[in-house]
């Protein structure tokens, strides 16, 4: 009895339909984003948003491999620096 209260079940199966939507609209700024020189504006912008707003922790996931600039994909140790300059 007890296992079937705290067990998490979801009441209805859930609809990922609502994506489809916006995958159109994600990949065409997939590239935009992933352009080195925009990823590290967007990241100080989001940043700076932070600190006027006093949030304290902040948990970033990044795909390392996926930044790139005119000279073709970064190295890890350039898009790690991008990270150390926010």
């Amino acid at each position: 009895m007890l296992r079937d209260k705290i067990l998490i079940k979801c009441k209805e199966p859930e609809d990922h339909a609502i994506w489809k939507e916006f995958q159109p609209k994600f990949m065409l700024t997939n590239h935009l984003y992933n352009y080195a020189e925009f990823f590290e504006r967007i990241l100080f912008k989001a940043n700076k948003n932070y600190i006027k707003e006093c949030v304290t922790i902040v948990e970033y996931r990044h795909i390392f491999g996926f930044l790139f600039d005119d000279e073709g994909p970064l190295s890890l140790d350039r898009e790690v620096e991008i990270f150390y300059r926010q």
